[in-house]
């Protein structure tokens, strides 16, 4: 669409606008469950968001390109910063005042607009190996620094975008699958036999894939190390961190304690059947058998109060969402526009699978927000600018009007 000579993309703004709607009335029921008035605070994020919606996608991207490193530095300063001064129950707020921000939150879009600014220079060529750690260290200090605080959920966020941005970059296959042996061996660590088992396949993939048999008896050090390094970093964890992951694997463990999000918010989704028992009528929510119903565990208010059919209208919208910045990302002239639009869509797209899967039991509980749809301000506005930058930079292609 174009009005004058400026065109208009209107599907991110609209599939936006469905669904903080779906995020406020769902908000509006936890909230009177809760006696809180999430619902009222929500809606002042959501006008300060709506202004930097409109405000970044009215910016030409070349001034945000210029920003980026800018933003980036003063992320990194804020998350030094909550370390040393974090408010909050887990200290991982600045606050002055009513007003409170949370800088993992805005790390995510610091990480992607810098990331797209070092890909976007033609002088990096992620395959060449110093320019791949300068890309792996953009993304790392500000994962290293947000799983200190500790916000594990939050941090799982950064190196699958990282990975996402570089694969559409160019990265090999091969570098993406090695990358993401480190998780696997992480994860087989817990057994001796499937940790070599695990060391022994990459070794021989990476033989295979042409990699000299050297480098890759290297790398296979580099991921027994990664295994070794695994119990230190699980004694790191906070007690609640270890138990959600024992949790995850049986809830029933510790029904009254950790596991107890867990079955309520699988008893609240399987209650509301196909149709859903109807707004302000679910008997978890209204009861207040589901903790954190405002925020990480919202999904399953939808699918007790909405249904099946509730929840497959709104994963449809995200999935919409998702694919149109996909869309965009590929049909955009400018590189730095790509990288931008694919990290949005990542971001979102890993949100959504990580919140819907811990909430129906397929995924651990991390603490991640439904995205436009979670109680929280920080996570708002910087889904809000997100999309706003996408907007802008969705408006300006070839061959629009």
């Amino acid at each position: 669409m174009r009005i004058g000579q400026r065109n208009i993309e209107w599907m991110l703004p609209l599939l936006t606008l469905l669904l903080l709607a779906v995020g406020l009335v769902a908000l509006y029921s936890a909230s009177d469950a809760a006696g809180v008035d999430y619902f009222k605070r929500q809606f002042i994020y959501l006008g300060i968001g709506t202004f930097l919606f409109i405000l970044l996608a009215l910016i030409p991207y070349r001034i945000i390109f210029a920003f980026s490193f800018i933003f980036y530095t003063i992320v990194l300063m804020l998350l030094v910063l909550v370390l040393l001064v974090g408010t909050g129950p887990t200290g991982r707020w600045l606050g002055v005042g009513a007003f409170h921000i949370q800088p993992s939150e805005l790390a995510k879009l610091a990480v992607i607009l810098a990331l797209a600014r070092f890909l976007s220079d033609s002088r990096n060529d992620i395959q060449q190996f110093r320019h791949l750690a300068a890309y792996a260290f953009l993304a790392a200090l500000p994962f290293g620094l947000i799983l200190i605080e500790p916000d594990l959920g939050t941090s799982l966020v950064i190196p699958f975008l990282a990975a996402a941005i570089a694969f559409w970059g160019g990265i090999p296959m091969l570098t993406v699958v090695l990358v993401l042996s480190l998780p696997t061996v992480m994860i087989s660590s817990i057994n001796p036999y499937a940790l070599v088992a695990v060391i022994g396949g990459i070794v021989l993939y990476a033989y295979l894939a042409g990699v000299r048999i050297s480098l890759a008896l290297v790398w296979g050090i580099a991921a027994g190390f990664f295994g070794w390094l695994t119990p230190v970093l699980w004694n790191q964890l906070h007690d609640y961190q270890r138990q959600r992951l024992l949790t995850f694997i049986n809830p029933e463990v510790d029904p009254l304690g950790a596991g107890y999000q867990l079955i309520q918010s699988k008893i609240a989704v399987g209650s509301g059947r196909f149709w859903g028992k109807g707004f302000m009528e679910g008997s978890q929510t209204q009861g207040g058998f589901l903790p954190e119903q405002h925020t990480d565990f919202i999904f399953s208010v939808i699918g007790e109060e909405w249904g099946f059919a509730g929840t497959i209208i709104v994963v449809g919208l995200f999935w919409l969402l998702v694919v149109r910045l996909l869309y965009l990302a590929l049909k955009v002239e400018s590189g730095f526009s790509s990288y931008v639009l694919l990290g949005v869509a990542t971001t979102l797209g890993f949100q959504v699978f990580v919140n819907i899967g811990m909430t129906t039991g397929i995924m651990p509980v991390t603490g991640l927000p439904l995205p436009l749809i979670s109680y929280g301000g920080s996570s708002l506005l910087t889904l809000m600018m997100m999309l706003g930058i996408s907007t802008g930079m969705g408006a300006r292609w070839k061959g629009r009007g």
